[in-house]
């Protein structure tokens, strides 16, 4: 019984150790960035104010008078469609960077925050705006309260973002309630245009929480060979932790993880190289995925972190809890059958400690029994007769064999469910 349990604990080991060893693993990978351009102190403010005066115009007076001229009631068809055109294709009353801009939907009264938001281009907006929007004589669209941001450097041109308090007076064609102000955001991009700067919109969205005016300026990544050939693998799509709002989608392989999407300003889009310990450097940005590929830690030239959590279907998420819960009752399993075999194997080592005591006693009583039976010639009476183990060891032995059992069946099942979890 002794060589039984030792092969026991061994075979548990065995199976336990692979899985605390996969847990721990993690892939880091390393980008080096830059974190501003080259010019002077007095040519960089130069050109930020100029960014800054262009970005409040084209939200203060271009995107309010497009929107209110849209609106407009004595406006024809011809217009309406010139007037929207002109607005995202290249002319002079351009306002947006081109049809692929994307616009979270406010036209509906019922959207009032980035939660829930419905993404369109921007040419559906605007017909959108022209069909449901109730036109009338007067100016039914205001911006108030703007703020402009201190331009950031992006990774092809620099941008700027615009906060404003957007109200709607006029009224939904197809929704039966009152329009409410709401926050918005604008994302415009810096590029010289005949010898001088301009702005066009990037983004138009809801405020979202926690977007701000940040100090620390974003980095762009320098690294521009990137792996030989495109990454072969699939887009895979993560939340931030404490805001499932903002996403990344990324893709990656043993050597290289690209950022092909995000959401968030202050990660940029690009090839991170396999590392294998997160940098410190405030040259480096890192990437970090972990817990099975699960979760995604992104660190920032200044050494903060953010997280992300890897979108799943709440079949999914599921799933990953019935495996977490499968896991602890394995091991808790596996504990208890351990000690309950080893409960029964000290009970059974007492019984058969005391079995052979008694065992013993017999076999000198009978010695000496045979001695007088010798001498007082009586041949007719018998010896003691030693009783079996089981019969000696009762009740006790019941308990001992009960405790061996369940701890045996607990032990297999826990195993089992291990090996279920790991799947």
């Amino acid at each position: 019984m002794k060589n039984s349990f030792f092969y026991l604990v061994v075979g548990f080991l065995l199976i336990g150790l692979p899985a605390v060893a996969q847990d721990k693993s993690a892939k880091v990978y390393i980008a080096k960035v830059s974190k501003g351009g080259a010019l002077t102190p007095q040519q960089m403010k130069r050109r930020n104010d100029e960014i800054k005066f262009q970005a409040t115009n084209r939200i203060n007076k271009n995107l309010v008078d497009l929107l209110n001229t849209l609106t407009f009631d004595g406006l024809g068809d011809a217009e309406r469609i010139a007037l929207m055109q002109n607005s995202f294709l290249p002319s002079p009353n351009q306002i947006f960077s081109g049809d692929d801009v994307v616009i979270e939907d406010d036209i509906d009264p019922t959207h009032t925050s980035a939660e829930g938001a419905v993404d369109v281009d921007v040419e559906k907006y605007l017909r959108n705006m022209d069909l449901f929007y109730v036109k009338s004589d007067t100016l039914t669209i205001a911006f108030s309260q703007l703020i402009v941001s201190d331009v950031q450097e992006g990774k092809d041109y620099p941008y700027v973002k615009v906060f404003f308090t957007q109200t709607f007076r006029s009224k939904n064609k197809q929704v039966d309630r009152a329009y409410q102000p709401v926050r918005r955001v604008a994302e415009l991009k810096a590029e010289i245009v005949d010898g001088k700067w301009r702005t066009f919109i990037t983004r138009l969205a809801f405020l979202r929480p926690g977007e701000a005016l940040t100090q620390l300026t974003n980095p762009t990544i320098l690294q521009a060979d990137g792996p030989k050939k495109p990454l072969d693998s699939k887009e895979v799509s993560f939340r931030k932790a404490d805001n499932p709002i903002d996403s990344l989608t990324v893709k990656w392989d043993s050597q290289w993880l690209s950022v092909v999407r995000s959401t968030i300003d202050m990660i940029p889009t690009g090839y991170y190289r396999r590392g294998i310990t997160t940098s410190k450097s405030q040259d480096n940005i890192s990437i970090t995925l972990s817990r099975e590929d699960q979760q995604l830690t992104f660190r920032r030239i200044d050494g903060s972190t953010v997280g992300f959590t890897q979108a799943r279907s709440i079949v999914g998420d599921e799933k990953l809890r019935q495996r977490s819960r499968r896991r602890l009752s394995g091991w808790l399993q596996v504990a208890t059958g351990l000690v309950s075999l080893g409960a029964s194997y000290a009970g059974y080592a007492y019984l058969q400690k005391q079995y052979d005591g008694y065992s013993h006693q017999v076999s000198a009583l009978n010695a000496d029994y045979a001695i007088w039976q010798t001498l007082a010639q009586r041949p007719d009476t018998s010896p003691l007769v030693t009783m079996p183990f089981t019969s000696y060891a009762q009740p006790g032995i019941y308990a001992v064999y009960g405790g061996g059992v369940a701890g045996g069946g607990l032990l297999i099942n826990g195993i089992r469910l291990l090996l279920k979890a790991g799947k």
